[in-house]
């Protein structure tokens, strides 16, 4: 099992799965079929659950004046975890939504009307985002943490993002069901135990140790929700 599977790979494995014959003069006219079978099958396993290995960060510099920015090509706007602001060598949190309170209070289409840093943004058209406010100034730097857009599946030469026998065994089990054999909830079976064993491999555990770890006169503070030292003078 890996990920970098080729399409043409993948393939081959789904005929294995359901014993059809791998010559490929008898299966040329189930090619497309199987093709997308798996494309679809892998966008679904990607949409229905957030990959570790899937997340991405991007930066994008701002510009003075300039109000509208595209995201990065490999981002997925619509899987958007974070976002933060470098401003004089300092990452903040940078607050989500633009609206009427925030142009009455600075109205980004006033010619001149340019402040910093960047406290918020919002999702714009096209596949590109605003700042709020306006720049005055360069020097100032987005970032986003996302989930990445998924390659495409579609030449025999593409490579799959996920797993390969994570994709091939839904797949399998869904080619099955259509005709009726038997061993089609059986595969469905080993798909779902398999995928369940993918997921638990995302999950990261901290270390316990009893006592909380920690030496005599030690302070505590919280970063992101959790306990850790606190090393400030």
């Amino acid at each position: 099992m890996a990920r970098g599977t080729t399409l043409l790979e993948l393939r081959e494995m789904l005929r294995a799965e359901i014993g059809a014959s791998s010559n490929v003069g008898m299966g040329v006219n189930t090619i497309d079929q199987y093709d997308h079978l798996l494309r679809r099958t892998q966008q679904r396993l990607w949409a229905d659950h957030d990959w570790d290995f899937a997340y991405i960060e991007r930066d994008t510099n701002l510009v003075a004046s300039q109000r509208y920015y595209s995201f990065g090509v490999d981002i997925d706007p619509d899987n958007i975890s974070s976002a933060h602001i470098k401003y004089g060598d300092i990452w903040h949190n940078l607050e989500y939504g633009i609206g009427p309170q925030q142009y009455n209070f600075q109205d980004s289409d006033i010619a001149g009307n340019k402040s910093e840093p960047v406290v918020r943004w919002r999702h714009y058209e096209n596949d590109q985002f605003e700042v709020w406010p306006v720049p005055s100034s360069a020097g100032q730097k987005v970032r986003f943490k996302a989930i990445k857009k998924l390659s495409n599946l579609n030449l025999p030469t593409d490579t799959a993002e996920l797993d390969d026998n994570l994709i091939v065994l839904f797949s399998a089990a869904e080619v099955l069901a259509r005709t009726k054999a038997a061993d089609a909830q059986a595969k469905l079976a080993q798909a779902t135990t398999h995928y369940a064993r993918m997921k638990g491999k995302g999950v990261k555990y901290d270390r316990f140790i009893y006592g909380g770890g920690l030496d005599r006169g030690e302070r505590l503070r919280i970063i992101g929700g959790r306990y850790t030292r606190d090393d400030r003078s």
